[in-house]
């Protein structure tokens, strides 16, 4: 009975069926990260750390909120289709869609101006997806590690001087710990005869980050703002455990009480700190500039492949059986970018019960991830992005909606400069390969005010 061949066939009934677990992993970009937050801010390009007038400020700086004058809900919805291509092969990074919400409720507590409120992105196709990928697989990292996740901002705001705000709370996400164990009788030589009880146990686990901000109305035209949101780590914890005899169906078993157990951990979503400070000038009444500067902390990026470690008992099999260490992961040596944002606002038509404004917006985003020269396989590029929107603000529309309505709608485009990645040795198993690409984005969003 101890024949090499035969240890084989159980090890590959044993992987076959942890293949069959593992093989619907899928993943999603986070739209508030990538995309932002409502259709003004999108169509501003982001540059809203100072410029913010509605929910977005719960996302972009809570200090703000503290200078609203009404109770404000916003309602909107956001779409992106990516098309990002690998040597002109369109590779599949799925589109992102959902809705925004917000509540601001200001006040006055002792003559300082408070208010409390929050921000929600509801996805409305999964809470949470994710994707597990071959460490050599070349993927568009910037978004396959950003999945598409229910989120969640809570802020509190408040006045310390006539023209000083400050403001902050916590952003929440998810994190995934979880168990597939499958127990009875592994079909052997064919896997698919298997008599298996399936048991998951899947936990999510709530991960919280701080957020801040600051504004100063430095003159009736100027407001200076300040942001911090947190960075943190979603890691995706995984154990898949086969036991049981190993043999086929009414025969003496092969393998009495066998066991195999796969760990995998991996780095699921990786969001950087970031600290963004911006301005907000109102040249005239009806034209107004904003101008942002993001840091972004890359540097403190880990590989996302998955760490395995493989435990195996076959019986009078182990001593045939030899599973090596699995390899360190090849450090990702992502770098620190700054985003430069630039928006303009302008109201061609200011009329007793309609106002009617018109946005443009435009940030460079420069990747990073280094050059992919080795064995890994990041692939992201450099990115411009263009945005233009338009919204009416509608009074006095009946007694019951006394205060004015805001109506906004956007659209944007992203596009991914070209990009040669070139391997160092000509025996890579991968190969050169060229990236680029674009997404097109859109939505709207509507503001009421009570």
């Amino acid at each position: 009975m101890n024949n090499p061949g035969n240890s084989t066939a159980v090890l590959a009934g044993f992987a076959g069926l942890c293949a069959m677990v593992m093989q619907n992993s899928v993943a999603r970009g986070n739209p508030v990260d990538s995309f932002g937050f409502g259709a003004r801010a999108a169509a501003m390009a982001g540059a809203q750390t100072a410029a913010s007038n509605d929910g977005g400020a719960h996302y972009y700086n809570p200090a703000i909120v503290a200078a609203f004058d009404r109770i404000r809900i916003d309602l909107g919805y956001q779409f992106a289709r990516p098309a990002l291509t690998i040597n002109g092969l369109d590779v599949g990074v799925d589109a992102s869609r959902g809705l925004t919400a917000s509540l601001s409720v200001p006040g006055r507590v002792a003559g300082r101006r408070v208010a409390i409120g929050g921000g929600l992105f509801l996805p409305d196709q999964h809470l949470s997806r994710t994707r597990t990928l071959s460490g050599s697989k070349p993927r568009f990292v910037i978004y396959d590690n950003r999945p598409q996740r229910l989120f969640i901002a809570a802020n509190l705001s408040l006045q310390i001087a006539r023209d000083l705000f400050v403001g902050g709370g916590l952003a929440y996400m998810s994190s995934t710990r979880g168990s597939v164990l499958l127990d009875g009788r592994v079909g052997f030589p064919n896997a698919a005869d298997s008599d298996l009880a399936l048991d998951i146990d899947v936990d999510l686990e709530t991960i919280r980050y701080p957020q801040a901000g600051i504004l100063y109305r430095a003159a009736p035209w100027l407001d200076i703002g300040f942001s911090y949101r947190g960075g943190f780590k979603l890691v995706l914890d995984q154990i898949f455990i086969v036991q049981g005899d190993v043999g086929g169906e009414g025969i003496a078993p092969l393998v009495e009480d066998g066991f195999f157990k796969l760990h995998t951990v991996s780095q699921d979503l990786f969001q950087p700190a970031q600290v963004s400070g911006g301005l907000v000038a109102r040249i005239s009444p009806s034209f107004t500039l904003a101008f942002d500067l993001e840091w972004q902390r890359w540097s403190e990026f880990d590989n996302p492949a998955a760490q395995v470690d493989i435990e195996l008992d076959v019986g009078q099999f182990n001593d045939l059986v030899d599973i090596p260490e699995a390899p360190s992961l090849p450090e990702a040596n992502f770098r620190d970018i700054l985003i430069p944002r630039v928006a303009i606002e302008w109201a061609p038509l200011q009329l007793p019960r309609l106002d009617l404004q018109v946005r443009a917006g435009y940030a460079y985003e420069a990747s990073p991830v280094p050059d992919q020269i080795g064995e890994t396989n990041f692939v992201d590029n450099d990115k411009h992005t263009m945005c233009l929107g338009a919204g009416v603000v509608l009074r006095r529309l009946s007694t019951i909606l006394a205060e004015p309505l805001s109506l906004d709608l956007f659209v944007a485009v992203t596009a991914l400069a070209e990009r040669t990645h070139a391997k160092l040795s000509p025996a890579d198993p991968v190969g050169d390969y060229r990236s680029d690409g674009y997404i097109v984005q859109t939505g709207v969003s509507s503001r009421w005010r009570f």
